[in-house]
Order: structure tokens, then C-alpha cells, then sequence
């Protein structure tokens, strides 16, 4: 069982994700749960920070979590920004979702989308899938 455990760590093990979320709280929550499981977490509120971040040469992400909707610059802007990254994975995150939101954002490049609220243990899950088809990021 130790065995396992250690291996589903060095899974997300200093993995570096960008979490972009206008809802402060959702982006803290968000946040904690990926740090607690070993992650290099980066968390925006300001989506016009995104940017940034993405294009900021000394840093490398292995992975983007954004929210939809947000004031200013939306969801659909930051999987735009990190499709012009190779092999960026993009998780959508959503209060306004369903079908034709899904499709849309699958359709734009986004890897997953997932419903408001998120469970701890659902986000990691993505998390995990995402990570393992995306080639380890060289920095």
C-alpha cells in the first residue's frame, strides 16, 4: 500500500499548475487542495495577470485550471493563451455549464470541464489525467 501511495505522489510531485479564478475563495480552495498533494501551485484572481504568467520565460506550467467566466478577460481567452504553448493541458472550470458549454470548450482545447461546485477529490482526478498525457515540461 506505501508503495502506491508514494507513486500516486510523485505523480503530482512538483508539478507546476496555473489556477486562474476570480472568486477568491474558489481560487484558494482550489489552491490548497493541489498544494497538499505536492503541487507547485500559481493562483491569479486578476485574469489579465494570465498573461503574464504564461509568457514569463522563467516559469513553466504543466498545467492551467481556469474558471469560465470571469470580468475582463474569460476562460475561452486563457485557453486561447495557453493553446499557443505546446502540450499545455487546459482545465475549464464552470458554474454555467452543460452540453454546449463542454463541447465548445472541448472543441477550443480544453482537456476536461468540470461543474460547480468541485469536489476535492474530483479535481485531483483530473488533475492526474491531464498531467500523465501531458510530456514532462523541461524548464
Amino acid at each position: 500500500m506505501t508503495l502506491l501511495f508514494e507513486k500516486i505522489m510523485d505523480e503530482l510531485q512538483d508539478k507546476s499548475v496555473l489556477v486562474v479564478d476570480d472568486d477568491r475563495g474558489m481560487l484558494r480552495a482550489m489552491t490548497k487542495v493541489l498544494a497538499s498533494e505536492g503541487m507547485q501551485v500559481t493562483g491569479v484572481s486578476d485574469p489579465l495577470v494570465v498573461a503574464k504568467e504564461l509568457a514569463d520565460s522563467e516559469k513553466r506550467f504543466d498545467l492551467v485550471i481556469t474558471d469560465l467566466r470571469m470580468p475582463m478577460f474569460s476562460g475561452r481567452g486563457v485557453l486561447a493563451l495557453a493553446s499557443a504553448l505546446p502540450e499545455l493541458p487546459v482545465i475549464i472550470i464552470t458554474a454555467f455549464g452543460g452540453p454546449d458549454v463542454e463541447a465548445q470548450a472541448m472543441s477550443l482545447g480544453a482537456f476536461a470541464v468540470l461543474e460547480k461546485p468541485i469536489a476535492a477529490a474530483q479535481l485531483i482526478e483530473v488533475v492526474k489525467r491531464a498531467l500523465a498525457r501531458s510530456p514532462t515540461r523541461e524548464a
